[in-house]
This record gives structure tokens, C-alpha cells and sequence, in this order.
């Protein structure tokens, strides 16, 4: 059976790794948004929908 430092440890390594792919996810989103003929395009693909 797994010991209770076990269960924290791992809890922790969880959640420093959702937290960095959520950093990594933000970080990609604002080097998007550097390039201005990226964000027109998805904003008139976006437009188009509708």
C-alpha cells in the first residue's frame, strides 16, 4: 500500500506539470497574437462561420 508522502509527491509532480503545459498553452497564444495577418485570418475563418 502506498504511503501518504507517496500520494502528495505525486499530487504535486500533477499538478507542476498541468501547470507548466497551462504556461506553455498561454505562452503559445501570445506568440500568436505577435503575428497580425494570423490572428486576421482566424478572425475572418471565425467571422465566416456565421
Amino acid at each position: 500500500m502506498a504511503r501518504r508522502s507517496e500520494h502528495v509527491r505525486a499530487g504535486r509532480w500533477r499538478r507542476l506539470s498541468l501547470a507548466l503545459a497551462g504556461a506553455g498553452v498561454l505562452a503559445a497564444i501570445f506568440l500568436a497574437y505577435l503575428q497580425p495577418a494570423f490572428i486576421v485570418d482566424l478572425a475572418n475563418r471565425i467571422y465566416l462561420c456565421f
